[in-house]
């Protein structure tokens, strides 16, 4: 293991759902107070061809904000499909870049939830993002 591999104090290993989460890697998550930071390490894999962390990549990471607030949803749903999700790509993210995502949930109505988050690297914002996410019944 290298600099580059090390995960930063306090965060601890997500499990990955089967399919596409494989291909990712690894995220992590952290309490912090009430909330929840989740981290990403960028890997070869993640780079396009200008050599910066493929928006793709940042938009999954952007989708996966519900995390960070799952426990302030009320009911017991387990699946909120994402109904829009926006995203202000703000500056590019190296290779091994540690990325910090810090989201809240804005409102829940019956039938939705809204969120924004800002994605960090070296506490610099990067992206910022706003999701809208479906209630299932």
């Amino acid at each position: 293991m290298d600099i580059n591999d090390a995960i930063p104090v306090g965060f601890e290993l997500l499990d990955s759902a089967p399919g596409f989460d494989t291909h990712m890697g690894n995220i992590y998550i952290k309490h912090v107070g009430e909330k929840k930071v989740l981290g990403f390490r960028v890997r070869d894999h993640h780079l396009n061809m200008a050599g910066t962390c493929h928006g793709g990549v940042l938009a999954y990471l952007a989708d996966m904000q519900l995390l960070s607030f799952e426990e302030q949803i009320s009911g017991e749903n387990v699946h909120f499909p994402t109904k829009n999700l926006d995203i202000d790509f703000i500056a590019p993210v190296p290779p091994d870049a540690w990325i910090e995502i810090e989201a809240d949930l804005v409102r829940e109505t019956k039938g939705s939830l809204y969120s924004h988050a800002v994605m960090k690297v070296d506490g610099r914002i990067v992206v910022r993002t706003t999701a809208c996410y479906h209630i299932s019944k």
